[in-house]
């Protein structure tokens, strides 16, 4: 799996997670965490120093990546929150 699909399916795996049935605190830190390095992961420069107002500015424009990529790729979201949905289901 490619690292942008691990974060992608993470990212889902939360997402389900917190509409069914809540989070835990540990889940919770860790879907942040990797909420952050997903928004990230649609920025092309080199992450600015953590709590920096320029940080703030490449996590707000990574969300807006993100978001056009989920427009544009949403055959494939549908699949992940399914995958995620079943998986979650199942355990």
């Amino acid at each position: 799996m490619t690292p942008i699909l691990s974060l992608l399916s993470l990212y889902y795996m939360c997402d389900q997670a917190a509409a069914m049935r809540g989070l835990t605190r540990e889940e919770v830190t860790e879907c942040m965490a990797n909420y952050e390095r997903l928004k990230l992961e649609f920025i092309d420069e080199t992450p600015a120093p953590l709590g920096s107002s320029e940080r703030a500015a490449q996590i707000r424009l990574g969300y807006r990546g993100f978001k056009s990529w989920e427009e544009a790729n949403a055959d494939l979201v549908n699949d992940l929150r399914s995958q995620a949905r079943a998986e979650l289901q199942g355990s």
